[in-house]
């Protein structure tokens, strides 16, 4: 029988340390409130970006993919609206890069 006093008596403590919780909780939104509204969004980041940023410090041997890279970044360096390079088109030389660099499919020893 004491042990029940006991457990009634810590639950009432704990179903107080709750409410005190939710007080807190209820009170927080106003606190909220009164901080400055949160500062405008950075307009998204150029999606050729992204592409471009994988040929930083990668070696392209001489020939067809370096001279294709040098295009682009002639192109990309001329003005305001890189030249008219396209995702599509880094993405392609990407693609070609790889290929390049990819190790033959190893035999299964018989």
């Amino acid at each position: 029988m004491a042990a029940e006093g006991k457990q009634k008596a810590e639950g009432k403590q704990k179903a107080e340390g709750k409410e005190k919780k939710a007080k807190a909780v209820a009170e927080a939104p106003d606190a909220t409130a009164l901080k400055a509204p949160p500062p405008p969004r950075r307009p998204p980041a150029d999606p050729r970006l992204e592409v471009l940023k994988k040929f930083q410090g990668k070696f392209l041997p001489s020939g067809v993919l370096r001279d294709r890279y040098k295009a682009f970044m002639e192109r990309w360096d001329s003005g305001e609206d890189h030249g008219g390079v396209t995702v599509e088109g880094l993405k392609a030389l990407l693609d070609d890069w790889k290929a390049t660099r990819e190790k033959p499919p190893r035999l299964p020893k018989a």
